[in-house]
C-alpha cells in the first residue's frame, strides 16, 4: 500500500447549492432536472484533473456529505437551521444523484448519520494530522475556516483561489482559532446560530482580539464600557455558550472509512463514460474522452462528439495547438523582429502576465503576442533568473519598443479582458488604442449559456484545454510565484493564452457578423472597454462621513420598524427566522395564504408575502 502524503477532502454538500444556482435549468430526455449534477461533475472533472496531474499517487481523495438535515446539534438548540426553507422542487431529486455521483469518478462517497459533512471533514483532517499527512479541504464554507492552520489549507475550486490566514482575517477580524469564539457572539443567521443580540462580526472580532477567548469576555464582560454592549453579553450568556457548541466542529466522529482506504484511483473510463452518457452529458463526455481516450471505437466516436461541441453553435476547431512552435523573446532585436510580423498583418493577441489579480497594483512580469494559430512568442521582464539561462529585456527599452505599437491606431490590439491589460500597460505609461475583447464578444453571442472565462471558452469552441495556472505555480507548500517558475513552462503558459484568444477571435468575430451582433457588440459593448478601465485606475471619492450618517438613518428606521412589528402582533421575535415569523403570521395573526412546506413550517417566501401584501 502506497504512503499517503496528502488528503483530499471535498465539500459535496457546499457544492450541491453552487452548482445549482450557477447553470440554468438543465433536464434529461426523461424530464428529470439535472443541472445541479451537470455543475457538480464538471467541477469534480476539473478536481481530478489536477489531482492527477500534480499529485501522483501519494494523495487520498473522499467526497464529504450531510446524511440529513437533523444533527446532534438539534438536541442542543431544537432551533438550529430551522428557518431553512425547503430546496427549489427541481433541486431535491437530484440529491440522489450528485451523491452517486463520486463512484462514477472512482472515488468514494462518505456521509454519516447524525452529523454534518464539516463535522466528518474535521474529524478526518484530525486523524490525518496525527499521521503527518497535510490536508486540502476543497470548499468555501466559512465555518471550515476554524480548521486552518499550517497543515490545513482550504481550496476555492470556483475561484481557484486558496483560503489562507488572511482570507480568514479578512471575513471575521481574527485569525482561525478565534473563529469560533467570533461566531458564537455574532451568531449565524443562514445557521440560525442565535450568538448575542446586538454583537456583529466586526463587534465580536474586537472584543475577543480585546479579551482573547469567549470565556475570558464572559467572565470579565463587566469590564465593557458601553452600556448597551455591556449589558447585552451580560444577559445572554446563556446564548453565547450555546452558540459555540454549535458552531464547534465535531473531530471525534468515527470514520466510516480509513484514510489509507481512500488512496487516489486514476479514472474508470468504462465507468464514467457509461454514467455521462447515462446523464446524456455530451460535454462532459466529449472532454473526458479528449484527456483520457474512448472506450471503444476511440476516434470515430471523438469526431462525433466534436461535431456537438458548442451546441452547434461554432463548430470546434481542427487546428491543433502546436506549442514547440512559440518563442522565446530576449532582447531587443528579436522583440523588433516580432512588432515588425504586428504591422504586417494588422492585428495582434496579447495577454500580460503579472504578479497580482489587481490591475492597478500588479507588476507586470511579461508579455506575449500571437498573430496566427501557433505562431506567439513570449517577452519574459521580470522573472527570477536563478540559473542565469535566458537574458530578460529591461523594463525601459521594453516601454520604449512595444508602445508604439500598442497606441497605433491601426493595429488592432485583441486580448481576453483585456480591460485587465489595458491597466498594466497604463501603469508604464502605454495607453492601447483599438482593442477587442473575446470575453466581451462571447457574452453578447452567448450571454447566460456558460461562463466566459478563457479556460472555458477554449474548451467548449476550440475543443482544447488550456494549461492551468496551478499547474505550473502548485498549491501549498510547494506554491511558486509566476515569476519563479521554469521560463520554458512560463513560455509555454501565457503563449497559449494569447495563440487561443487569437483563435476565439477569429471565430467570434464571424459569428457576430453571421448572428447580426457585430454592430451591437462594436458600436455599444466595445467603447465601453476604455471607459470602465479608466474609471478603475481613476477610481472614486467616497465621502466617509455620509456613508456613517446613512448606516445610523438605516439602523433607526429598521429599529422603529421592527418595533411597530412587535406592537402589532404584542410579541417579541426573531423577524430574520421564517420559522418564528411564520408562526406569528398564521398562528397568531391567523393571516391568510398559510402554506407549510416539507419541513414542516410555514412558508414564508416572497409569494406568499406578496400575496399578504
Amino acid at each position: 500500500m502506497k504512503s499517503i502524503k496528502e488528503l483530499v477532502l471535498v465539500d459535496g454538500s457546499g457544492f450541491i447549492f453552487r452548482a445549482y444556482y450557477a447553470l440554468p435549468p438543465m433536464t434529461r430526455s426523461d424530464g428529470t432536472p439535472v443541472n445541479a449534477v451537470f455543475g457538480f461533475c464538471n467541477m469534480l472533472l476539473k478536481l481530478l484533473e489536477k489531482v492527477q496531474m500534480e499529485k501522483g499517487g501519494e494523495v487520498a481523495v473522499a467526497v464529504i456529505f450531510d446524511a440529513a438535515r437533523k444533527t446532534f446539534r438539534n438536541e442542543i438548540y431544537s432551533e438550529y437551521k430551522a428557518n431553512r426553507s425547503d430546496p427549489p422542487e427541481d433541486l431535491i431529486p437530484q440529491f440522489k444523484i450528485i451523491k452517486d455521483v463520486p463512484e462514477s469518478f472512482n472515488l468514494k462517497s462518505i456521509q454519516v448519520l447524525g452529523f454534518e459533512a464539516d463535522d466528518l471533514i474535521a474529524s478526518y483532517a484530525k486523524i490525518a494530522q496525527e499521521k503527518n499527512i497535510k490536508i486540502t479541504i476543497v470548499s468555501s464554507d466559512k465555518d471550515l475556516m476554524q480548521l486552518l492552520n499550517e497543515n490545513i489549507l482550504m481550496l476555492d475550486p470556483m475561484k481557484n483561489i486558496e483560503i489562507r490566514d488572511k482570507h480568514v482575517f479578512e471575513k471575521f477580524g481574527v485569525y482561525p482559532k478565534q473563529v469560533i469564539d467570533v461566531q458564537s457572539l455574532a451568531g449565524d443567521s443562514s445557521d440560525n446560530v442565535p450568538g448575542v443580540p446586538g454583537i456583529g462580526i466586526k463587534t465580536a472580532a474586537l472584543l475577543i482580539n480585546e479579551y482573547g477567548s469567549l470565556e475570558n469576555l464572559l467572565e470579565n464582560c463587566e469590564k465593557i464600557k458601553q452600556n448597551k454592549r455591556r449589558e447585552s453579553i451580560s444577559n445572554n450568556k446563556d446564548l453565547a455558550i450555546i452558540s459555540k457548541k454549535l458552531v464547534t466542529l465535531k473531530d471525534d466522529v468515527q470514520l466510516p472509512i480509513p484514510i489509507e482506504d481512500l488512496s487516489f484511483q486514476p479514472l474508470d473510463k468504462v465507468k464514467l463514460i457509461n454514467f455521462l452518457e447515462d446523464m446524456e452529458f455530451s460535454r462532459i463526455k466529449s472532454q473526458v474522452i479528449a484527456k483520457f481516450g474512448d472506450i471503444s471505437s476511440g476516434e470515430i466516436q471523438n469526431k462525433k462528439e466534436k461535431k456537438k461541441l458548442g451546441s452547434g453553435i461554432i463548430d470546434a476547431e481542427e487546428s491543433q495547438v502546436q506549442m514547440e512552435k512559440y518563442e522565446l523573446v530576449c532582447d531587443e532585436s528579436q522583440l523588433q523582429t516580432w512588432i515588425n510580423r504586428a504591422y504586417e498583418i494588422g492585428r495582434v493577441a496579447i495577454d500580460t502576465e503579472t504578479d497580482s489579480l489587481s490591475a492597478t497594483e500588479a507588476k507586470i512580469v511579461g508579455l506575449s503576442m500571437s498573430f496566427e494559430n501557433s505562431e506567439a512568442c513570449y517577452v519574459p521582464i521580470n522573472h527570477v533568473n536563478k540559473d542565469n539561462n535566458f537574458s530578460q529585456i529591461g523594463i525601459d527599452s521594453f516601454v520604449k519598443i512595444i508602445k508604439p505599437l500598442m497606441e497605433d491606431n491601426s493595429i488592432l490590439k485583441i486580448g481576453q479582458n483585456i480591460k485587465y491589460d489595458y491597466i498594466i500597460l497604463n501603469n508604464l505609461g502605454i495607453k492601447i488604442n483599438n482593442v477587442d475583447d473575446t470575453m466581451l464578444m462571447s457574452y453578447v453571442l452567448f450571454a447566460g449559456k456558460h461562463k466566459h472565462g478563457l479556460d472555458d471558452l477554449s474548451r467548449i469552441y476550440l475543443n482544447h484545454n488550456v494549461i492551468s495556472f496551478t499547474s505550473l505555480t502548485k498549491i501549498g507548500r510547494e506554491r511558486k510565484k509566476f515569476e519563479e517558475i521554469d521560463i520554458n513552462d512560463a513560455k509555454k503558459y501565457a503563449c497559449e493564452d494569447s495563440d487561443v484568444t487569437h483563435r476565439l477571435w477569429s471565430k467570434f468575430k464571424k459569428e457576430l457578423i453571421k448572428q447580426k451582433l457585430y454592430s451591437f457588440y462594436f458600436y455599444i459593448e466595445r467603447p465601453l472597454i476604455n471607459v470602465i478601465a479608466e474609471m478603475e485606475i481613476i477610481g472614486i471619492k467616497v465621502d466617509f462621513n455620509v456613508l456613517e450618517t446613512l448606516a445610523e438613518k438605516f439602523e433607526t428606521e429598521l429599529n422603529l420598524i421592527e418595533k411597530k412589528i412587535f406592537s402589532i402582533s404584542n410579541q417579541t421575535f426573531n423577524i430574520a427566522s421564517p420559522k418564528q415569523l411564520g408562526d406569528v403570521l398564521f398562528n397568531e395573526l391567523k393571516l391568510p395564504f398559510g402554506k407549510k412546506g416539507k419541513s414542516g413550517n410555514y412558508q414564508t417566501d416572497v409569494n406568499i408575502l406578496e400575496k399578504l401584501k
